[in-house]
């Protein structure tokens, strides 16, 4: 049969007048807009840096002169919010780059032409999961935003880390979980929030090449005596990366120390020389609140920040270029090495913590074998010893965590010795380490990170002593209710400080923080300030792709 022919009443006409469906399309995507808002998720822009590095509030982006590190600075105290508007006056001063330790000037608001350096741009925009909750329980270590418990019309963003019915216990910069009269435990973190949340301490990628050039030490240095080696690390590109090849079983060892100028008279930084340190909690989004350098009491040793942190991590570009030979990554802590050692002709890793109490040994399968090159990560975090290769975390053939006491956490201090090359002590000063025996290697991109250090403060108290730790604070949870902690502790307002109570019910968790969507757009080259309010924006820009992310 032939094709049929369309009759005209086969035409569905649509009754309503020109631009009727356009604006009833308009209406029903308004009112679908207002539902997902209302019962799914909803766009939140963070404004403050509790959660930095986490979650950026509003914040300068700096570029180190002096070694190239990216960073940011907070700045939301310039925002005047009972005039509406943004007062230069109340601007950060200065940058302390992460890195190198240089200070970049932030003071030249009066200067006559644009300075990118004195930009500010306002905080992460990110998405919230508001059902989440409906479907499983809150679980610790998510990122929650919530209903402040003293203000209901304000919203909270922090990482939850306390269950209802739990006692929490702050110390040592740790988390310790207590229920039903039990004794703590340290809260261990879910490999992906472990790595998420690691905070970066050096990057060798960026070098202050000027200090090297005269004569100086730097922060990675081979550390056999003089005239002692058969065989050393060498580098030929400033301290970016170095080589080694060690004939038979011969070792040699790579170590780091943390660098820095101490401060002189008058508050300027001493030009030379720079001295080793001990990591600690100093945050580069916290620059000029405080001085960076806080003296250990007791010994000639300065910490950076206020905290000296015990729990590290090193992540490397390993190659190698022989068959065989052996490479161990050490991480030492209070004077104690956590070691974990690759048997290049098998591929064979050993985990080990060398101590009394609390001894580790563990064996795992690793594709490290032979020639090739893979990205390592080595960390001692929560009392537990982790092992990454390219991304994926290996599994071991036994507990490569160990138990010890609140009290104890509490007491450990750094071991202040093992800074200078041909130093055999294991101390706080150099306490990362690169081994060849046997191997001829080369590494590079060399990251060294701390974890999130916990502070232990309630209702205002003062920061305790630098250096030792943190005294214990307690918190008690009752039914459906929840403790929140910011990932910048050192400038967070959150349950430990709250003077109504340290509690968040369940009836105020508004929902989970799922991405990062829109973070400050990047200004091109030129651009025109667009202004409304406190509310920036420079046009044209390019979506910030790079820092778009799922939040862990």
């Amino acid at each position: 049969m032939g094709a049929t022919a369309r009759r005209s009443d086969d035409v569905v006409r649509d009754s309503r007048a020109p631009g009727r469906e356009t604006v009833e399309s308009v209406v029903v995507a308004f009112a679908l807009a207002l539902v997902f808002k209302a019962f799914e998720a909803e766009a939140f822009v963070i404004p403050t840096g509790s959660m930095a590095p986490t979650l950026m509030g509003r914040h300068k982006d700096l570029v180190c002169d002096a070694c190239g590190e990216a960073f940011r600075v907070g700045c939301s105290s310039e925002v005047d919010e009972a005039a509406g508007r943004v007062d230069p006056a109340r601007a950060p001063q200065r940058g302390d780059c992460p890195n190198c330790g240089a200070v970049e000037d932030l003071s030249r608001l009066a200067v006559p032409w644009h300075d990118p350096r004195l930009d500010s741009f306002n905080g992460d925009r990110i998405l919230v999961d508001k059902i989440a909750y409906d479907f499983r329980e809150p679980a610790r270590w998510d990122v929650v935003v919530f209903k402040f418990p003293e203000d209901a019309k304000v919203n909270y963003i922090k990482r939850l880390v306390g269950l209802p019915g739990e006692t929490v216990t702050i110390a040592g910069g740790d988390i310790w979980i207590a229920r039903d009269d039990g004794p703590p435990a340290i809260a261990r973190k879910p490999a992906d929030t472990l790595v998420a949340m690691l905070q970066g301490v050096h990057d060798s990628r960026h070098v202050d090449e000027a200090p090297a050039g005269a004569g100086r030490p730097t922060a990675w240095a081979d550390w056999s005596a003089p005239g002692t080696a058969a065989c050393g690390w060498t580098t030929d590109d400033a301290g970016r990366s170095f080589a080694v090849r060690c004939p038979g079983g011969a070792p040699a060892a790579l170590r780091f120390r943390r660098l820095l100028a101490a401060p002189g008279a008058g508050g300027d930084a001493a030009p030379d020389p720079p001295a080793p340190v001990l990591i600690g909690d100093f945050q580069a989004y916290n620059s000029g609140q405080r001085p960076r350098l806080t003296a250990l009491a007791g010994t000639g040793v300065a910490i950076d920040g206020d905290h000296w942190v015990g729990d590290l991590a090193v992540e490397l570009d390993l190659e190698s270029r022989a068959a065989a030979g052996t490479v161990t990554l050490d991480l030492v802590e209070s004077g104690v090495p956590h070691t974990c050692t690759i048997d290049l002709a098998d591929g064979t890793a050993t985990l080990a913590r060398d101590a009394a109490a609390g001894p580790v040994a563990a064996t795992a399968r690793t594709p490290v074998r032979g020639r090739g090159r893979w990205r390592i990560l080595f960390a001692n975090v929560d009392d537990e010893l982790s092992l990454f290769v390219d991304g994926r975390r290996v599994p071991c053939d036994s507990a490569t965590d160990w138990v010890r006491s609140v009290a104890d956490a509490q007491a450990a201090r750094p071991v202040a010795a093992g800074g200078s090359p041909g130093d055999d002590a294991a101390g706080d000063l150099a306490p990362v380490g690169i081994t060849a025996r046997g191997a001829d290697l080369r590494v590079d991109r060399l990251r060294v990170l701390r974890d999130v250090h916990y502070i232990a403060l309630r209702n205002n108290a003062q920061p305790v002593t630098a250096g030792r730790g943190a005294d214990r604070a307690r918190f008690v949870l009752g039914d459906d209710e929840f403790f929140m902690l910011g990932d910048n502790s050192a400038a967070s307002a959150d349950s430990r400080l709250w003077p109504s109570g340290h509690q968040v019910g369940r009836h105020l968790i508004v929902g989970r923080a799922l991405v990062v969507f829109w973070p400050h757009a990047v200004p091109a080259g030129w651009s025109i300030p667009l202004k409304i309010s406190t509310w920036e924006l420079r046009l044209p820009f390019v979506p910030n792709f790079a820092r778009m992310r799922f939040v862990r």
